[in-house]
């Protein structure tokens, strides 16, 4: 069932972007393999994150961690740091607060504006998907599956550890370790990275981040 309804709701998505920084700026240059380029702790404000509080949801630092909070159903809320990058390797822990179990929360690399960047998505009930923002349309790497099911992904609310890598024209999501997709794209090649949740019929899902670590990969 999951599989179909994100489908055919992606074009009602309701976008909301939280950028606290508008001004362009250059990439930031590439380092050796492996060079930690930021991490975060979420005891501070220093990456320039995007905060909210509105009726679509709200985005905010607590409990030395990012929580964004998605009020409206069918719906995605993201927010992104500073600096761009081109080629990154993005982990971070997440779990589930409080709501439904059919969220959607992950990454985003190669943001540059709310209708052109990648995202890397999982699910409390255990499912997962790459997808591109294109032009405000939500396209899925399997557009004839949809977001996949895997028991790597631990359900409820348990921690997960989500490492998603953009490198080149090829995207790969693995989750608690393991690899669990990679697809190959050339449409973006460099952005801000960012972290993002969102809801099917059921509003009110809560995600917890914390632990961030961006890497060369």
């Amino acid at each position: 069932m999951k599989r179909a309804i994100i489908i055919s709701i992606a074009a009602l998505f309701f976008l909301s972007s939280c950028q606290s920084l508008t001004a362009l700026q250059p990439v930031a240059t590439a380092a050796p393999s492996g060079t930690v380029l930021f991490s975060d702790e979420f005891d501070n404000n220093n990456n320039h994150w995007g905060t909210s509080n509105t009726s679509a949801g709200s985005v905010a630092f607590m409990y030395q961690g990012l929580d964004i909070k998605v009020d409206q159903p069918n719906s995605l809320l993201w927010s992104v740091a500073g600096k761009k990058y081109a080629d990154v390797k993005i982990d971070i822990d997440g779990v589930l607060l409080s709501g439904p179990s059919n969220d959607v929360f992950g990454a985003v690399c190669r943001f540059s504006d709310a209708n052109h960047f990648y995202g890397f998505l999982i699910s409390h009930d255990g499912y997962y998907g790459i997808f591109k923002m294109d032009g405000g349309n939500l396209i899925l790497a399997d557009q004839n599956q949809g977001l996949k099911y895997s028991d790597v992904i631990l359900q409820g609310g348990t921690v997960n550890h989500i490492t998603a890598t953009c490198q080149g024209d090829l995207l790969s999501l693995a989750v608690n370790g393991q690899i669990l997709s990679i697809v190959q794209d050339d449409s973006y090649t460099s952005g801000q990275v960012g972290l993002i949740a969102g809801t099917y019929e059921t509003a009110g899902s809560e995600l917890f981040f914390d632990h961030l670590q961006v890497s060369q990969p």
